[in-house]
C-alpha cells in the first residue's frame, strides 16, 4: 500500500523549495483533511442528549468516550503512523488515516450500547492518529524556517474551523433530523436520529480522502537514505529518545507545557454543547450557530495572528517565539475562560468564550512547529506522534473525564459541567504558562542546536 517516499537529494537540491503555490495548495488540502477529522471527532459532543437517554450513559461514560476512548488509541497507532510516516509516502499515510476515521465515524450510528459506540469510537481515534505526523513532517519540507508557523497555522485552521462547523452543521443537521425520533436514510432505512447524524457527516470522508493524491510527496530535507525495513518502527523510537534526551529541558517544558493546555482544550470542546444547553436552555440548532461562529471566527484569526506575529519574531532572530507567544496568551486566556464559564449571562458566556477561543486555538500551530524546529527530519514524524502518545495522551483522555467526575462527584449535579471546565481552567492553564515561559531558554538552546545540525 504504502510507496517508498522521494530519497535524499543533493544539497543544491534541497535549498529549491517548490513553487509557493504548490506548497499553499498542498496546505490547504491538509487543512480540509484536519477540518474532515475534528468534524468527525467533536460531532459526538451535540449528541450528548439523545445519546445519553437513548443508550443510558453517565456523564462520566460520556467523558470517556469522548476522551480516553478515542485518546488512547489515537495515540498507541499514532506511534506506529509516525514512524511509517518518516519512511513511506506520507500522502498513502494520510490517505489511509482519512478513509479508516471516516467509516468508524459512520459506524457510530450503528451502536445500540456503550460498548458498541465505545469500539466506533477507537476506529475513529485509529484512522486520526495518522493525520498529524504525516501532514506536518510535509510542511516542514514544503516552506523554509521564517514560513513554517504561518504555514502550520493555516493547516491548524482545519481543526478551529473544523470543530465550528461541528456545532454549525451538526447543530442545523440535528435540528432537521430531530423532529421525528426516527430517520429514513437511502440504503440504510430507518434509525434513530442521532444515529442518522453519524452517517451523514462520516459517509463524504471516504470520497474525500482521494484528495490527497492532488498534492505531491515533497523531497525530505536533510535526510540521509533510510530502509524501508519494518524493524525502523522501534529503531525509531530508540533514536528519538536517544534525541530527547539530548534536549531534556525543552521536551519537559513542551510536554507538560502544551499537555496541560489540551487537557482543557478538549475537555471543553467536548462539553461546551452540554453546558450551553444545561445553563441556557437552548436547543441543538441555536447552540451550533453559536458555537459555530464563535469557534469559527477565532479558529480563523487566532491562528493567522499567531503564525505571522510568531514568524515576525523568528525573522528577528527570536528562537523561542512559539513558547513565549502562547505562553503569553495563556496568561490572557485563563481569566476569560473562567468568566465565561461561570456566567449566568449568555452575552457575557458569548463574549469571553470568543476571547478564550482566540488566545488558544493556536495550539497546533506553536507545539508542532516547536517541535519540528528542534527535531531532525528522520524523526519529525515519529516526534509528533511520541508527543501525542505521552503528554497528549494524559491530556487529551484526562481532559473531558475530569470535567464530567467534576461535575457528577464534586458538585453533584448536571448543570455544575461549567465550574468542572472553569476548575480545570484554574488549574492548568497557569501552570502550562508557567512551563513555557520559564522553558524558553530550553528551546533558544535546542532550536541554536538544530541549526547547527543541519547547517
Amino acid at each position: 500500500m504504502f510507496e517508498a517516499s522521494a530519497p535524499a537529494v543533493s544539497a543544491s537540491t534541497q535549498l529549491a523549495y517548490p513553487p509557493r503555490a504548490v506548497a499553499w495548495y498542498a496546505t490547504l488540502v491538509l487543512a480540509v483533511m484536519y477540518w474532515l477529522s475534528v468534524l468527525d471527532r467533536f460531532i459526538i459532543s451535540l449528541l450528548v442528549g439523545p445519546i445519553k437517554a437513548d443508550l443510558g450513559l453517565s456523564d462520566t461514560q460520556f467523558g470517556l468516550l469522548n476522551g480516553a476512548a478515542f485518546a488512547v488509541t489515537f495515540c498507541l497507532f499514532g506511534l506506529v503512523a509516525g514512524a511509517v510516516a518518516d519512511r513511506f509516502s506520507r500522502r498513502w499515510v494520510i490517505f489511509t488515516g482519512v478513509s479508516i476515521w471516516s467509516i468508524s465515524t459512520a459506524l457510530c450510528g450503528t451502536a445500540q450500547n456503550f460498548l458498541h459506540l465505545l469500539t466506533a469510537r477507537v476506529g475513529v481515534g485509529a484512522g486520526e492518529a495518522a493525520l498529524a505526523p504525516a501532514a506536518t513532517s510535509m510542511l516542514t519540507d514544503l516552506f523554509p524556517r521564517d514560513r513554517l508557523t504561518t504555514a502550520i497555522a493555516v493547516y491548524a485552521l482545519g481543526s478551529t474551523i473544523g470543530s465550528g462547523c461541528a456545532y454549525l452543521f451538526g447543530g442545523l443537521i440535528i435540528e432537521a433530523v430531530s423532529q421525528h425520533s426516527t430517520v429514513t436514510l437511502p440504503l440504510l432505512g430507518e434509525m434513530r436520529s442521532w444515529q442518522a447524524v453519524f452517517f451523514i457527516v462520516g459517509i463524504p470522508g471516504a470520497a474525500m480522502s482521494l484528495l490527497m493524491f492532488t498534492v505531491p510527496e515533497p523531497f525530505r530535507r536533510g535526510q540521509r537514505a533510510v530502509t524501508n525495513s519494518w524493524a525502523f518502527v522501534a529503531a525509531a523510537y530508540r533514536d528519538l529518545i536517544k534525541f530527547i534526551r539530548t534536549q531534556p529541558g525543552f521536551f519537559l517544558s513542551h510536554y507538560v507545557g502544551f499537555g496541560l493546555v489540551s487537557a482543557v482544550i478538549t475537555g471543553t470542546g467536548s462539553w461546551l454543547a452540554a453546558f450551553m444547553g444545561r445553563s441556557f436552555g437552548w436547543h441543538y440548532g441555536k447552540i451550533g450557530l453559536v458555537l459555530g461562529l464563535v469557534i469559527g471566527t477565532s479558529g480563523i484569526l487566532g491562528p493567522l495572528i499567531s503564525g505571522r506575529a510568531i514568524d515576525a519574531m523568528v525573522r528577528r532572530g527570536q528562537r523561542d517565539a512559539q513558547f513565549l507567544w502562547y505562553g503569553s496568551c495563556l496568561i490572557i486566556a485563563a481569566p476569560a475562560g473562567i468568566i465565561a464559564l461561570t456566567s449566568k449571562s449568555p452575552t457575557v458566556f458569548i463574549a469571553f468564550l470568543l476571547v478564550f477561543q482566540l488566545t488558544t486555538s493556536s495550539i497546533s500551530a506553536c507545539s508542532n512547529a516547536a517541535l519540528n524546529l528542534v527535531t531532525p527530519n528522520a524523526l519529525r514524524g515519529a516526534g509528533v506522534s511520541f508527543y501525542s502518545a505521552t503528554a497528549g495522551l494524559v491530556g487529551v483522555s484526562l481532559g473531558p473525564l475530569l470535567m464530567g467526575v467534576i461535575s457528577d462527584h464534586v458538585f453533584h449535579s448536571e448543570a455544575a459541567i461549567g465550574y468542572g471546565m472553569a476548575v480545570m481552567i484554574a488549574i492548568c492553564f497557569p501552570l502550562a504558562a508557567l512551563m513555557l515561559l520559564t522553558g524558553r531558554r530550553h528551546m533558544r538552546k535546542a532550536v541554536a542546536a538544530a541549526e547547527v545540525a543541519a547547517a
